[in-house]
């Protein structure tokens, strides 16, 4: 098996800086593809012009290797090699040699797969199309659906942007791999409203990065503070905490607990962020941004519980990297999460004031029956694993390059199923 993985998007962060949710699934899936000969894999990037162009092996695993060690774990400040590497690679692609090196490749080959892990450029059907000419079975993994099932959510321009995605997905894609039952829920449903295709689908979950760093245990906090952890978007739902926190801010300022705020601020978000500026918390919340992974895991694990009061996910990482650190969560009851965490967290709907606060309250107590519960039921629960992930993934696509393409089969977690 021939597999092409494009890395635009690990390119993009020599010049973004820290690496989000979704780059961390593209880094992941550049330290296993490099584990393969270079016969088996080509590393490739899109041009300003849109088509994609072959990085040179030495390049791109040198340039790989240096973003793991700069920007994988969250760190800033260290780009300057990595930077003069992207700009080294992106120059090939403008000369146009990696171009003429990729249909090379690709057409020399009858078991090529042409794999996007993030959604950046699912929506360039000339590009894509030019790479499934030659040969090259396009398999996409699809991370949510949520500008398509929750536009309230997302800025205009993206869901539109969705739809053409999900529409070059269901027209042109071999099989597409998906993160969460639920999510591929919401994408069959979406596909059957429109009378799309479905493509042939494998679930494949994620790994956890943040249970990978070394964290060194510190002295217990001398007050106990809750983790929220993501980017400050709406469908994160910051405002109920923010709500829940002014209300503890008035009623008990010495005795209540803290809260820290862990992600860069998003969009369209403006009442949360006036409530950040401006809200009268008495030194309660702390907006802490964007942090290193290995803070991050420190702050998480010496958590009293972390937050999770989404109204939509697609997988839901910060939940199940806090129960990897043997940290309690407090969760939205939604699918996805109930998938994700199984029977440990405790489970609310994202409106439930009262039953939040009181959840924080009670959870605020070590030695409270609610708190012992939910840590005792941590010993059972299966951590996501990247080795199980592309365990699903190799099989999977070896299962497209083996024979033609083949009609729409139902859902199963990790696998396809026979009708």
């Amino acid at each position: 098996m021939h597999v092409v993985l494009d890395i635009s998007r690990l390119l993009g962060l020599a010049w973004a800086g820290q690496p989000t949710g979704i780059d961390r699934v593209e880094f992941a899936h550049s330290r296993h593809w490099r584990g393969f000969p270079a016969r088996d894999v080509t590393f490739v990037a899109q041009s300003p012009w849109g088509w994609y162009a072959a990085l040179p092996d030495n390049l791109a695993r040198g340039l790989l290797q240096e973003a793991d060690r700069a920007v994988a774990p969250g760190k800033e400040g260290l780009l300057t090699r990595f930077r003069a590497m992207a700009a080294a690679a992106l120059s090939l692609n403008f000369y146009g040699v990696g171009r003429r090196d990729l249909a090379r490749r690709v057409a020399g080959r009858n078991d090529s797969v042409f794999l996007i892990v993030s959604h950046r450029a699912l929506h360039h059907e000339r590009a894509t199309g030019a790479l499934i000419a030659l040969g090259a079975r396009f398999v996409p993994l699809l991370h949510d659906v949520i500008p398509l099932s929750h536009p309230e959510y997302t800025r205009p321009q993206a869901t539109k942007q969705h739809v053409a995605k999900i529409d070059m997905v269901a027209r042109r894609a071999a099989g597409a791999m998906i993160t969460t039952q639920a999510a591929a829920d919401s994408l069959a449903r979406y596909l059957e409203r429109r009378q799309q295709p479905r493509p042939r689908m494998a679930i494949t979950g994620l790994g956890l990065d943040l249970r990978s760093v070394p964290v060194r245990r510190s002295a217990p906090a001398t007050r106990p503070y809750f983790v929220m952890l993501g980017t400050i978007e709406p469908r994160k739902n910051h405002l109920l905490a923010l709500q829940i926190w002014r209300e503890l801010a008035q009623q008990d300022p010495e005795g209540a607990p803290r809260l820290l705020i862990i992600g860069r601020r998003g969009w369209e978000n403006e009442h949360v962020f006036r409530m950040l500026d401006r809200g009268q918390f008495h030194g309660l919340v702390e907006e802490c941004g964007r942090l290193p992974d290995s803070e991050v895991a420190r702050l998480v694990r010496g958590a009293t519980a972390v937050l999770c009061p989404s109204f939509t996910e697609g997988f839901g990482l910060p939940l199940a990297e806090a129960i990897a650190l043997g940290t309690p969560v407090i969760a939205s009851d939604i699918p996805a999460a109930r998938e994700v965490g199984g029977e440990v967290p405790e489970y609310l709907h994202p409106l439930d004031f009262l039953g939040w606060r009181r959840a924080i309250l009670e959870m605020s107590d070590p030695r409270h029956p609610r708190r012992e519960a939910q840590l005792a039921r941590l010993a059972g629960w299966s951590a996501p694993s990247w080795n199980r992930h592309f365990s699903i993934v190799e099989n999977f696509l070896s299962d497209l390059v083996r024979g033609p393409s083949m009609p729409s089969l139902p859902v199963e977690s990790g696998r396809v199923v026979a009708i």
